[in-house]
């Protein structure tokens, strides 16, 4: 399990750093802004389908309180992810020009 999470950890963090190098470069887009981007969709995608991994939805068919609480805990660490990353730009306000033409 370790060794698959690491791929998939790997796999999509190059693809993040790619397409925000890529975004700076062609458009202007400031690292942070990218960041952020990954982070609302994240956030309110699990947002959006957290109903499907209720006690008999469509993701938790067995009805399993665990699958549950799991998902509960994975959308607040997404929350934090993201309040974290909109609190140091506010904060740090250099960081809104790194990447930045």
């Amino acid at each position: 399990m370790t060794e698959t999470w690491a791929k998939w950890l790997d796999t999509w963090g190059l693809a993040i750093v790619v397409v925000a190098v890529a975004l700076s470069f062609l458009f202007g887009v400031p690292y942070a802004y990218t960041l952020i981007g990954f982070a609302v969709w994240g956030f309110f995608g699990h947002l959006v389908t957290l109903d499907d991994n209720e006690p008999g939805g469509f993701g938790n068919p067995e009805e399993s309180r665990p699958v549950w609480r799991g998902s509960l805990k994975e959308l607040g660490v997404k929350f934090l992810i993201l309040t974290g990353l909109a609190v140091a730009v506010v904060v740090f306000p250099i960081l809104q020009e790194l990447g930045a033409r």
